[in-house]
């Protein structure tokens, strides 16, 4: 039955992809209601299973438990699957004949080494939609190179235009964003293909280059230089023509507002939060532009304001005054958050292994929806017998047959238990 709160309600995803920008994707198509089936070779799983296991009481199948994981996994099947084998690849041209969509991620080389070309995955279903994420595309000299999230945002320029002037520094932005930014581009890219397939019977091949995406984000700065011939300046919290316009230490260790001042008029309602201090009255604070220019001091001055206060009542004074400005918050601190607990925002997520733990819900609310996650990232090949033999019709002895074989599996190759595994010392 259609779910008006899921829109891709009857949408079957083939997902191939692995570590963040491709399964983000794929997440968010299961989240909007499609059955997203993880396929995962038994000796080449998606590495984010293993890449960072569980710094407390790892589960005994600690490759099912680990958070980047669930994060990206959860509302997901796991069918375990040798894509490489002859046996492997028939049963994935059976699968696709119920598919709408393949997503994969890999190396510009793989689905070509493997067989899997898109004129291959047409043979089976004519109308398939294929999502392929290659970091730098499908063609052009740079093709075959690897890009992982921080390569990315550094070959798309972004890591040019971040940083503090005084150390002339660029920086990174510490979580590979990049990856996110991918994978909602490629959500995104499905449904219209998917629209595109309702009006025309056609699928397509859409060739997503991980890099030209994090690009199409930095346009005022290509624009600045074919215009001016002009590169940014790091300038770190500060702004080219806001001021005052930083991060700004309250009362306690580590506190912090951000402030944004647009116009005079804010400036006014700054003013007035502090107090009406005189030093505000000076001249080379009347005017937008001269606050830009003794920025540095006015940061100052503001800053010794704003020390004396908590984070939540400066901003309450610069909320009452209509003046931009949010605490810096605490990652443990947003859980707690008032407006977003009112929202519903977090949700309660419970696994067999891991426990319960809170987790982001929807990235946008659609009318009727209820809970955003309806169940934990799988195990690994938790659903081979419901795709094997549910979908395909294969029969137990198959399925016990193609195990024997190692083309499917419900652990991954040579990957110890916990109870096998050496003591560590616990990184918390």
């Amino acid at each position: 039955m259609f779910d008006p709160g899921r829109p891709l309600t009857g949408v079957r995803v083939a997902d191939l992809t692995m570590i963040w920008a491709g399964p983000y994707a794929a997440k968010i198509l299961a989240d909007q209601g499609a059955e997203v089936i993880k396929i995962e070779s038994p000796r080449a799983w998606d590495n984010i299973r293993t890449l960072l296991p569980p710094p407390v009481a790892p589960g005994e199948h600690w490759w099912n438990t680990n958070f980047y994981f669930h994060e990206y996994s959860r509302n997901k099947k796991s069918l375990s699957l040798d894509l490489a084998s002859d046996d492997g690849k028939a049963i994935f041209a059976k699968l696709l004949g119920h598919c709408d969509v393949v997503i994969e991620n890999y190396r510009t080389d793989v689905m070509d080494n493997l067989g899997l070309s898109y004129e291959w995955l047409r043979e089976q279903k004519e109308d398939i939609i294929v999502v392929g994420m290659a970091g730098f595309g499908k063609t052009g000299p740079e093709k075959d190179a690897v890009g992982y999230g921080p390569i990315i945002e550094m070959m798309s320029g972004m890591t040019s235009t971040s940083g503090y002037g005084d150390d002339g520094v660029p920086y990174k932005s510490g979580i590979s964003y990049g990856d996110p930014i991918a994978g909602v581009c490629a959500a995104a890219a499905v449904a219209t293909a998917l629209i595109h397939r309702k009006r025309t019977g056609q699928g397509q091949y859409i060739d997503l280059a991980q890099r030209e995406v994090m690009s199409t984000l930095l346009g005022e700065f290509y624009m600045d230089w074919s215009m001016n011939q002009r590169l940014p300046e790091h300038m770190g919290n500060g702004h080219d023509w806001m001021a005052p316009h930083n991060v700004y230490p309250c009362a306690g260790e580590d506190e912090w507002i951000a402030i944004c001042v647009r116009t005079d008029g804010e400036w006014e309602g700054l003013k007035r939060a502090m107090g009406s201090p005189e030093w505000a009255e000076r001249t080379e604070f009347t005017d937008q532009i001269l606050r830009w220019e003794h920025r540095q001091e006015l940061d100052e001055l503001v800053g010794s304001w704003s020390s004396t206060m908590s984070k939540t009542d400066v901003f309450d004074a610069l909320h009452a005054e209509q003046v931009p400005s949010s605490p810096v918050w605490k990652m443990l601190e947003v859980l707690r958050e008032p407006h977003i607990k009112a929202r519903g925002f977090y949700e309660p997520l419970r696994h067999p292994e891991v426990g319960i733990w809170a987790v982001h819900g929807w990235l946008w609310r659609t009318d009727g929806a209820g809970p955003c996650v309806l169940a934990p990232a799988p195990e690994f090949g938790q659903h081979n017998a419901e795709v094997l033999g549910g979908l395909l019709g294969m029969s137990y002895e198959e399925r016990s047959a193609l195990e024997a074989a190692g083309i499917i599996a419900s652990r991954p190759e040579g990957v110890p238990l916990a109870s096998e595994m050496p003591a560590t010392p616990s990184m918390l």
